[in-house]
């Protein structure tokens, strides 16, 4: 636990171009990445000249990516349907009432603010179709925006938080149930000047827990949002107010902010039961690499030990629902403004018994990919281990 770990390598040719932007799901032992952005890529890329969207969509990709945890190959998906056309600062989450599907919303096109939407995709993950969701009419539908945060609960409903206009900032709350069908908006609040209000802003990230959202950093193109109190979003009440947190006493000043994270935008978060971690980050001038949990029962801040091998901000970020962390991309250099391709995994939570002795298996026999499955079958390997061996979809093509 707590100790990251490389994915790959991979071979040259068949993985995604360094990017910023994009977001990542966990479904099946894979993560599908979406979007992204990368002023450096040529507009005559020999790896693109292929690529039916890339002289539109340039320097944004308009791309779906699988990755196989178990084998580590990367294999570029053949996306059809309702593709959205707005492909950084979108949020991606999975459905919470049907894994298989990716939800994106939000997000803006080239350039950046112009072309913004309001609109969820569902992304199947099995069939790589991209379906619009048709919402009910009403008054309920929130701007169309990027650099907003969402999360999901187990009964369908989907909140989300802020965003911007490429022009201006907001701090609406708006919730999607996704239940009902058609699926209906809701405007929980619109921002009025009212008392503990918080400030408008964007690449914040949200946590749901007790009925209540609470807002991890963020800020504006020329600022960023601390830690110590969070904005906080009382659903049952639909009111806002702050919440006061408390610094980890053994962080010191050469790591924290007087024991809190410092104030970041476009980091990263996972989630699981009462406990946040905060990964990465910059405030304008720094790019972070730290790590922290946050304890929403006790709301007590504490640094881990363990550090992004690579300092990122605008990275994506997933975790299964077993606790596995993965992060992929993001920028990692502001004077050079470079990104990266690399993926980092990470266990948050302790794994099974049964999840330990496949990563073994596959450690200690890194060819077992290229076993036939009716012989691993026969072997007793089960069937759902010898599934994550293989492309989960049969619409996929390996770029490279």
């Amino acid at each position: 636990m707590f100790h990251f770990k490389e994915v790959g390598p991979f071979n040259t040719g068949d993985k995604p171009k360094p990017r910023s932007g994009h977001r990542i799901v966990h479904y099946k032992g894979r993560i599908y990445s979406f979007g992204g952005y990368n002023p450096a890529i040529e507009h005559d890329d020999p790896d693109l000249q292929d690529d039916e969207f890339w002289q539109e969509s340039k320097p944004l990709f308009k791309e779906l990516w699988e990755l196989n945890l178990t084998t580590a190959q990367w294999t570029k998906c053949l996306m059809k349907g309702d593709i959205p056309e707005q492909l950084a600062s979108h949020t991606a989450v999975s459905h919470p009432l049907d894994p298989g599907v990716m939800l994106i919303y939000g997000g803006t096109g080239a350039p950046f603010g112009l072309t913004t939407s309001n609109t969820v995709i569902a992304c199947h993950l099995d069939t790589q179709e991209f379906k619009k969701i048709v919402t009910q009419e009403g008054d309920g539908h929130p701007m169309a925006l990027y650099g907003q945060a969402v999360v999901t609960d187990s009964k369908g409903l989907f909140y989300t938080v802020g965003g911007t206009s490429g022009f201006h900032y907001f701090m609406d709350v708006n919730m999607l149930d996704l239940s009902c069908s058609p699926p209906v908006w809701t405007s929980l609040y619109r921002l009025s000047g009212a008392r503990d209000e918080p400030a408008p802003r964007y690449r914040h990230e949200l946590c749901l827990w007790d009925s209540k959202l609470y807002v991890l950093g963020g800020g504006t193109s020329f600022s960023a949002d601390r830690f110590e109190d969070l904005p906080t979003f009382d659903i049952k009440e639909r009111r806002w107010y702050n919440t006061r947190t408390k610094a980890d006493q053994e962080a010191t000043i050469d790591n924290s902010d007087d024991g809190y994270p410092e104030a970041r935008r476009c980091h990263s978060t996972a989630q699981i039961s009462d406990q946040v971690w905060v990964f990465g980050g910059y405030d304008g001038d720094d790019v972070f690499g730290d790590a922290w949990k946050l304890d929403l029962s006790t709301l007590q801040w504490s640094r881990l030990k363990m550090e992004l091998p690579l300092p990122v901000y605008f990275h994506a970020m997933t975790v299964s629902a077993e606790g596995k962390m993965v992060v992929f991309g993001g920028v990692d250099d502001i004077e050079l403004n470079t990104r990266t391709s690399r993926v980092f995994s990470a266990w948050l939570a302790v794994p099974s018994l049964r999840s330990m002795a496949w990563e073994a298996v596959c450690h200690y026999q890194p060819g077992i990919s290229s076993v036939p499955p009716t012989i691993l079958l026969e072997e007793g390997v089960p069937k759902d281990c010898v599934d994550m061996l293989s492309n989960n979809t049969t619409s996929q093509a390996v770029w490279g």
